[in-house]
């Protein structure tokens, strides 16, 4: 059976009592023998609007012989049972159940893509994965949960920054412009880049690279040419394709991959939400995470 990651968080209401409500209902549909959950853990909010309080945070392991869809089609059903409401990206939530990995599928649609996108930066998903999951392997970057989770403590240590690549001169520029205008922590450094996708896959393509300190996170910023009409999801499939998220180019040697460690490819039309999005990638990464007691 493929081994299943789901991952739950909640900072509105009773936060306790909606993460006990959420395992119960993943044992009811899974079975409990089938369930491992890690114990709670506690982070700041990341990303969203101001004045929200603590998440609490988990990860369970699940063996089912559900399909992807299947599964994914359950945890949305336990979120509408458990009264979630979807109004503001990353806003206050009662419940938040991810599906975060499905084996080795990659998939990547407007609706649900698989290994969810932004699990390989998030100190508040990989704490918890490696308490239950720790030799499991992220198939994007093919780094093992204690691999990626070693790569983020060592991000809080010592200097690295985030890369960011762009196939257009002009987006980034805009990019570059909203970013200036951006109070930021003192010690987030951006690197900027302008490559296509064809481009970082070729042999041979170098990566840029600042004063030899290795990147703890590549970002794709990649605008739509249409984005009243044209799906991001669409437009970005070379990309895809290009950072390991579909496999295509799975006969390819891992050699000519440009792209290591954790990657992230983020719609860029809307420059301000570019900025956004790469400061929350960053604060993510480096939260402040604080173990608590098991369900």
């Amino acid at each position: 059976m493929p081994r299943t990651l789901i991952s739950l968080g909640a900072n509105l209401g009773n936060v306790r009592e909606s993460m006990g409500a959420a395992n119960r209902l993943l044992q009811d549909a899974f079975g409990k023998s089938n369930l491992q959950l890690s114990q709670l853990y506690r982070t700041p909010p990341v990303g969203g609007p101001g004045g929200q309080g603590d998440f609490l945070n988990a990860v369970a392991a699940i063996h089912t012989d559900r399909s992807v869809w299947e599964v994914w089609e359950t945890i949305q059903a336990i979120e509408t049972a458990l009264g979630r409401q979807r109004q503001h990206r990353w806003e206050a939530r009662r419940i938040d159940v991810d599906l975060l990995l499905y084996g080795q599928q990659r998939i990547w649609t407007p609706h649900l893509k698989v290994p969810h996108p932004r699990m390989c930066m998030r100190t508040f998903v990989i704490e918890p994965a490696m308490e239950i999951a720790s030799d499991w392997v992220e198939p994007v970057t093919g780094w093992s949960i204690a691999q990626l989770h070693a790569h983020l403590q060592a991000s809080k240590r010592s200097r690295s920054f985030i890369q960011v690549l762009c196939p257009d001169p002009s987006g980034l520029s805009h990019i570059q412009s909203e970013f200036s205008k951006v109070k930021l922590p003192s010690d987030l450094t951006v690197h900027w880049g302008i490559a296509s996708a064809e481009q970082i896959v070729a042999p041979e393509f170098r990566m840029p690279v600042s004063e030899g300190i290795a990147a703890k996170l590549t970002i794709a910023a990649v605008a739509s040419p249409d984005p009243m009409t044209v799906l991001w999801e669409d437009c970005s499939k070379p990309w895809v394709e290009a950072l390991n998220m579909s496999t295509r180019l799975d006969e390819m040697e891992s050699e000519v991959r440009s792209v290591r460690g954790p990657r992230y490819l983020m719609p860029a039309n809307d420059a301000k939400w570019a900025v956004h999005e790469i400061i929350a990638a960053d604060q993510a990464m480096r939260c402040s995470i604080e173990a608590l007691e098991a369900f």
